[in-house]
């Protein structure tokens, strides 16, 4: 009797595609949001999925990066808006190709969100669940 296989998970399995998500309260004290170690070692992404959970006040995130380069993932400039529950944007690996979406190791994802308020303020409320599609190369 030979091993029964399921075809719908093996593709993924076989390329070590994995998924990973934090809810984050978007900073009230400075423009930018990390999340620490977000991205592994060997990771390489493939998607970057943002969600406004609770809409950002006196605030729109305007880039999706890492801490050395805030809008390796995407910025507002292209048209997407982040700042009312419910708004979403999916981004791919890197915005430029020559930058390419692989990291040697672990790496900080950056929110920035500039406020709309009053000179001088940043957000003062807000919450996104971001959610990172990205190919696992300790797995390969």
């Amino acid at each position: 009797m030979g091993l029964r296989r399921n075809r719908a998970t093996d593709a993924t399995d076989d390329l070590g595609i994995k998924k990973k998500r934090a809810a984050v309260s978007i900073a009230t004290d400075a423009a930018t949001t990390d999340i620490s170690n977000f991205i592994p070692a060997g990771a390489s992404v493939l998607a970057i999925k943002v969600e406004v959970t609770t809409s950002i006040v006196y605030g729109v995130i305007t880039d999706i990066g890492v801490d050395t380069d805030a809008d390796r993932f995407g910025s507002s400039a292209t048209g997407w808006t982040l700042e009312n529950d419910g708004d979403m944007v999916v981004t791919g690996g890197s915005i430029t190709i020559d930058r390419g979406n692989w990291f040697a190791a672990d790496a900080t994802l950056r929110l920035t969100a500039l406020s709309d308020g009053p000179p001088g303020t940043y957000p003062s409320a807000g919450a996104v669940n971001v959610t990172m599609l990205y190919v696992d190369g300790a797995a390969l």
